[in-house]
């Protein structure tokens, strides 16, 4: 639980630090959300520019732009596959609901909400975890974000409660959603994967790369 509350700590300095840029890059991801088609890139531009930071590297509001191009077909991949991945849950809870009566028929709907939820948390971790392969391929990255999330069960359902909590009431007052939100969820699962790859002993930590 520690791990989720540091995160979100370092995600909320770090956007603290480099406010500017990415209040600008938070202000165009909102703008994409009505074109549809270039919310998935933006998305996309949002997590490469965040990466960076969250490497303790020095930005620029053009990153965005760049991690837009260099991954727009990859984000719309991920986004269909999460499109089919949740049809196919909400098909499954509402047939069970309505072909099995009962207690065994709340039971399976239960299951399939549940799986939903796994299922979200896991893709907090697909796009970092894509940014810091060797190997950039789409099903790894998602592969080894479900084995993340199933490693650190906790302080990903943690964190994901933090970031509902946070979006909420950014929707609430309208003008967090505008310049922050975004910006904050992807770099609090930007600073996540990198907090689990130390703690897992397979990176060392940013500032130390950074140093060398």
């Amino acid at each position: 639980m520690g791990t989720a509350f540091r995160v979100f700590w370092a995600a909320l300095k770090d956007y603290y630090d480099e406010m500017f840029r990415l209040v600008g890059a938070n202000l165009l991801w909102v703008l994409s959300i009505p074109l549809v088609i270039t919310l998935p890139p933006a998305t996309a531009g949002m997590f490469y520019l965040t990466n960076q930071v969250a490497h303790h590297k020095s930005v620029e509001l053009g990153m965005f732009f760049e991690g837009f191009k260099k991954y727009f077909l990859k984000s719309w991949l991920l986004t269909l596959l999460n499109a089919a991945a949740l049809l196919i849950f909400y098909t499954n809870f509402t047939f069970y609901g309505a072909r099995v009566a009962g207690q065994w028929g709340s039971i399976l709907q239960g299951l399939f909400v549940g799986l939903a939820v796994m299922w979200c948390l896991i893709q907090l971790y697909v796009f970092p975890m894509l940014l810091e392969q060797e190997e950039p391929r789409l099903l790894l990255a998602l592969r080894n974000a479900a084995l993340m999330a199933f490693a650190s069960p906790i302080a990903t359902l943690v964190l994901g409660v933090l970031l509902v909590a946070t979006a909420l009431l950014s929707f609430a007052l309208a003008l967090p959603f505008a310049v922050a939100l975004m910006a904050v969820v992807c770099l609090a699962a930007n600073e996540a994967v990198l907090t689990l790859l130390v703690e897992f002993g397979i990176r060392k930590p940013p500032e130390e790369v950074a140093q060398e």
